[in-house]
């Protein structure tokens, strides 16, 4: 009689065959965590020097009920075994005290998975009081076709503690090695050795095995961890430091999506269990799916346009549609014979962003961070029973065809894979007869899943059809409420946009002909200087002369005002306009200096004037004066009549206006033989031409006259509207820039991901720090001053990733004796080998900050650190730091700041330093600024000592010289 037997690499195909990538291995043992009731499931990549390991270790670990050495001999080694005989006495009375779990597992191959991990596995795995036990494979034997599963030998080990694997893990490698002496190798002899020689090299240090397997000697406790020496080359792309991730950045984002969404957070409630992927290095740990970057119930109902509700047995849709503003029930029968489907009931829920901006109804902010994620991670996702169905919801993954629909035509098929967020929920009870893949690759396409598909396809056009598409016969609730949106994001905007297009124009006008009229007024300056010097050396002063020059001087004063242009603060000036501006803005300064130097004449003249000359002289100033505040007066009286004038034309204009288009519009409602009937239809049409021409007249008239009442001589109006449009300026920039940055893969994101990376470490590292510190009161007062230092930083940190909570922070004095030791600690090698001499004066070494040194310290590095660039070019390299008229100055000897750069400087990626980030001294001001301080660069020789760059910090409200 003959009987099935198995070759070895039977399991190789059933495992590493059957799996598609990385994040479907790593799911399938998740899932097999979340079977074994597990509360926290984990992947841990160690890269190599953590903990002094040599090689690269990948751990999938669990604190599950975990197995005996009964479980491995009868079931993980067993294939195939059914899932629905798992429960033994002790596994029910370990899961009792918590919610029911529906079994993800079904086909008892998805532990082979591992073996797409990597080649070498240590299994360790304890049941609550029960022996600790452990397993260790190679899975590239199974490679050898000549084996059968029967000549392999696995031994199972008994493992008293941490310590009792870290003795004796060569060993249980040796003895594995028995099986490169058993069977036929003959065709594998190179095989045979590369193993050999991997097996020789695996290194495991004490402590990385101690954080491995804590306190398995404890009855109470459990789980399973598989640990991989060597992982495979697709988890070597995520061992990478937070730099060098950035080169990686598409198998990153592809892991992250693949894994980020393991259970439904679509949904309020949370799940009963933790995911995480843990990434370790020298500096710590972070984890590369946190959740708080992807989707939360807030952002589906938060969306522009949602949609939320069941398909029953039937494949009747009945739910709830929002467009826009307006709630809507809406149900929908697909075109199929009656009586049940073959997919079963299920939910969906789904919200849609609009992709332009002034189609949103989100505020800017808003709308830009929802964009973010949908980038990262919009689909639309399937879970059962909670637990993600790969790929649904990878973005590669358009199961239903929406981009294709809209190359045909985007008005009509409005819905846009990438544009949505939100889940299909199933369960496996309810939906049987979608049944996923071997490989866990989505579902096979039988009679459920094509029709599933072929349904919800008609469902969606329907949608579509019905509230969403540019319809020309019929008007949806989207296009019944996109021109209202559309005008009151745009409505502002251009008006905005007109009139700084005036402003523009009048700046524009202003400084081309002012330009000539000003090196005029210079010219009879240095003339008027030259007859003051004269009279200065005369020894008998005119007093008629000397008062003839005088009042020549001032009205060219009064001349000179007149042609002072300001930068407008609507609009944004051209390079070449800046540089103008600037060209002319020197020339007014000359000429003030000029006016300046003659003033200074006129001084020493005067004590030479008899007092009743000198009186004639205070006399002739009054009246002057006098006469130039009147005309000034006179002119703007001017303006304000011409201005009224030119408003009131206009308002009566618009009365006219209005009331025609009225009079137009009902018109044809009179006439004769006028029956009951049309007169009664007359009647409705009248009241609603009422209505819309009282609505126009109240949207157009009413802000107008408000605003008018609003005015008021203690607001200025103008540069009010100017700062709100810098700052809408400043940041439309920033998105515009970020755009740029996020097409181009450059600095920003690298910043971005370094911080998020040091900042989960460091977040992990004082987790673990502050349990131990617990036991251990010698590194209590250690952990809390760790503590308050990273609450510092979390607040600089919060300003590029707005996700975490800010804590409780403690103020501090600090002396700039303390600040200088600081600087000097920091830059020790960097001063030696640059030869640059750092000093302090007296004053600012007993100046005290009271406020929080982890905002302060980093300014002054940032400085320092820009300066030492900066010096580079020069022989004699300082820097000071000084303490005058309430400024402190950091100084250095090195390039000077142009002047034109020296606002644009603190701009968010605005940099002259080759290779810079443009972000540090936006950073310095936005944190100071927080505490009270401001931050300035000044090319004023008062305080630019060594003609070089210097910085002014400053508390707020004081004068600002920049």
């Amino acid at each position: 009689m003959s009987k099935f037997r198995a070759k070895a690499r039977a399991i190789d195909l059933l495992g590493k065959g059957q799996i598609a990538d990385l994040p479907t291995a790593i799911t399938e043992l998740w899932k097999n965590g979340y079977d074994a009731y597990a509360d926290n499931i984990q992947c841990n990549l160690y890269r190599g020097g953590y903990k002094n390991l040599k090689n690269i270790i990948f751990t999938v670990t669990d604190d599950g009920m975990g197995m005996t050495r009964e479980d491995l001999e009868e079931r993980w080694i067993v294939l195939g075994t059914d899932s629905k005989t798992r429960r033994k006495p002790l596994d029910i009375e370990f899961s009792s005290s918590k919610k029911k779990r529906a079994i993800m597992g079904e086909k008892g191959i998805g532990r082979l998975s591992v073996s797409y991990l990597g080649n070498q596995m240590f299994l360790i795995s304890k049941k609550k009081n029960e022996k600790c036990v452990c397993l260790f494979m190679d899975w590239r034997i199974l490679e050898n076709f000549n084996l059968f599963l029967d000549d392999i030998d696995i031994d199972i080990y008994d493992i008293e503690s941490a310590d009792n694997l870290f003795d004796n893990y060569k060993k249980i490698i040796e003895n594995f090695k028995r099986n490169l002496n058993t069977g036929d190798w003959s065709e594998h002899e190179e095989l045979r050795e590369n193993i050999l020689n991997e097996l020789n090299n695996i290194s495991l240090t004490k402590e990385f095995v101690n954080d491995s397997i804590k306190n398995i000697e404890e009855n109470d406790e459990h789980g399973t961890t598989f640990i991989i020496v060597n992982p495979y080359e697709q988890i070597l792309d995520f061992s990478y430091s937070a730099m060098e991730l950035n080169k990686y950045q598409y198998n990153d984002n592809y892991l992250r999506g693949s894994l980020i969404g393991f259970y439904n957070s679509f949904k309020k409630e949370k799940p009963d269990f933790n995911v995480n992927f843990y990434i370790h290095d020298e500096n710590g740990r972070y984890d590369l799916i946190d959740n708080t970057d992807f989707f939360s119930y807030e952002d589906v109902f938060g969306a522009d346009h949602w949609i939320n509700g069941v398909f029953d047995e039937q494949g009747f849709f009945s739910g709830e549609v929002k467009v826009y503003n307006k709630i809507t029930k809406h149900s929908f029968r697909p075109t199929r014979s009656p009586g049940k489907t073959p997919y079963g009931p299920f939910e969906i829920c789904f919200g849609f962003l609009e992709g332009e901006k002034k189609k949103s109804i989100l505020v800017e902010e808003k709308w830009e961070e929802y964009q973010k994620k949908l980038n990262n991670y919009g689909g639309l996702y399937i879970y059962r029973d909670g637990i993600r169905v790969l790929p649904y919801g990878r973005q590669e993954t358009d199961f239903l065809n929406f981009e294709k629909r809209r190359t045909l035509r985007a008005g009509q098929y409005f819905f846009s894979y990438r544009r949505m967020a939100g889940y299909i929920a199933i369960s496996r009870d309810k939906n049987f007869n979608l049944i996923d893949k071997a490989g866990r690759e989505g579902f096979i396409a039988n009679n459920a899943y094509k029709e599933l598909v072929s349904n919800l396809i008609e469902f969606f056009i329907d949608l579509a059809e019905r509230y969403f598409a540019s319809n020309e016969n019929d008007i949806t609730m989207r296009q019944e409420q996109l021109e209202d949106v559309i005008s009151k994001n745009e409505k502002i905007l251009e008006a905005e946009k007109k009139r700084n297009k005036m402003t523009l124009a009048s700046f524009k006008s202003e400084l081309k002909n002012n330009h000539s009229k000003v090196n005029m007024i210079i010219d009879e300056l240095y003339c008027l200087r030259d007859k003051l010097d004269k009279a200065c050396n005369e020894k008998e002063i005119i007093y008629n002369n000397v008062n003839l020059l005088s009042a020549e001087l001032e009205n060219k004063k009064i001349q000179l005002k007149k042609l002072k242009i300001s930068k407008p603060k609507r609009g944004k000036l051209t390079g070449i306009q800046e540089r103008k501006y600037f060209e002319y803005n020197e020339k007014i300064e000359e000429a003030n200096n000029i006016i300046k130097g003659n003033n200074e004449l006129i001084a020493k003249i005067q004590p030479k004037l008899s007092e009743e000359n000198l009186y004639k002289e205070f006399e002739n100033r009054y009246t002057q004066y006098k006469k130039d505040i009147r005309n000034s007066l006179n002119m703007y009286t001017n303006r304000y009549t011409d201005a009224s004038l030119y408003l009131g034309s206009q308002f009566q204009n618009e009365k006219k206006n209005l009331e025609s288009i009225f009079i137009d519009r009902t018109k044809n409602l009179v006439g004769e033989n006028l029956n009951k009937i049309v007169i009664q239809n007359n009647i409705k049409k009248l009241m609603d031409i009422h209505e819309q021409t009282k609505e126009e007249i109240d949207n157009r008239i009413e802000p107008f006259i408000k605003h008018l009442e609003q005015l008021d001589f203690d607001i200025d109006e103008e540069l009010l509207v100017g700062w709100y449009k810098q700052e809408y300026d400043k940041l439309k920039s920033k998105i515009d820039e970020l755009h740029e940055l996020s097409q181009l893969g450059l600095t920003i994101e690298i910043i971005d991901h370094e911080f998020n990376v040091l900042y989960a470490q460091m977040s992990e590292s004082i987790k673990i720090i502050g349990e131990f510190s617990k036991k251990n009161e010698t590194i209590r007062d250690t952990h809390n001053q760790l503590k308050i230092a990273f609450q510092h930083l979390e607040t600089n940190h919060k300003l590029l990733t707005p996700l975490y909570k800010t804590t409780r922070r403690m103020k501090t004095e600090i002396s700039g004796e303390r600040i200088a030791e600081y600087i000097e600690s920091f830059f020790k090698k960097a001063f030696e080998k640059e030869k640059i001499t750092f000093k302090i004066t007296e004053s600012f070494k007993y100046y005290k900050f009271y406020t929080f040194e982890s905002i302060i310290n980093p300014v002054f590095i940032n400085i320092i650190n820009n300066a030492i660039y900066w010096l580079t070019p020069v022989e004699n390299r300082n820097i000071l730091i000084d303490y005058i008229d309430d400024k402190i100055l950091i100084i250095d000897s090195g390039t000077p700041i142009h002047p034109l750069d020296i606002e644009k400087i603190f701009e968010l990626f605005v940099t002259k330093k080759p290779g810079g980030r443009g972000i540090g001294l936006y950073l310095a001001k936005t944190n100071l600024r927080t505490i009270g301080y401001d931050i300035y660069a000044t090319n004023d020789r008062k305080y630019n000592k060594l003609n070089g760059a210097c910085f002014v910090i400053s508390e707020l409200g004081g004068e600002y010289n920049g």
